[in-house]
């Protein structure tokens, strides 16, 4: 094999090996935004289950509070279920009713940013992935350009073979 012939195919080796490493940093870039991708959603699905632990703790808090209302009315024997025992405790059962909504909706809150998030790190990744192969094949097409550009010019085939292993008779000896 000539010599031209090797250096192009060095420089053809050299052009797939960058294209390669190219195309794996891509994936590699890719993969990691996937990887954020899933935890974002994982993050939001947390949150909103803190917000329903905190809906549930108001929950919770009213019955506590309904009950303390009705064991003081009926311990100062007045009837529980009438006249200002009962206003108390639909006033303390309407705000516990706001606060329980407010926590439902943060929790849907959450849970739609951190899909959102998540969704928009899936995207990234796939034009992550595109750029890559698209850059790939742009410097294997740039380097393959300039391939043709890099022989010596005048001698047909590029630069020129030199033959190592017989003494050049035009070097003189002496």
């Amino acid at each position: 094999m000539e010599a031209v012939g090797v250096m192009e195919i060095i420089k053809i080796v050299g052009a797939v090996a960058s294209a390669s490493a190219q195309m794996q940093q891509a994936e590699a870039q890719a993969n990691q935004m996937r990887l954020q991708a899933q935890q974002a959603e994982l993050q939001g699905r947390q949150n909103a289950l803190n917000y329903n632990r905190q809906a549930n703790d108001i929950f919770n808090r009213q019955q506590r509070l309904g009950a303390t209302v009705r064991a003081r009315a009926s311990a100062g024997g007045v009837d529980p279920f009438t006249g200002s025992p009962l206003t108390v405790d639909q006033m303390n059962a309407q705000k516990a009713g706001r606060e329980f909504q407010i926590s439902i909706e943060n929790a849907e809150m959450a849970r739609s940013g951190g899909l959102a998030q998540s969704q928009s790190l899936y995207a990234a990744a796939s034009a992550a992935e595109e750029f890559g192969v698209m850059k790939a094949i742009g410097s294997a097409g740039m380097s393959y350009a300039m391939m043709g550009q890099t022989k010596i010019p005048g001698i047909p085939g590029g630069a020129p073979v030199v033959d190592m292993s017989r003494p050049d008779p035009t070097i003189m000896r002496g």
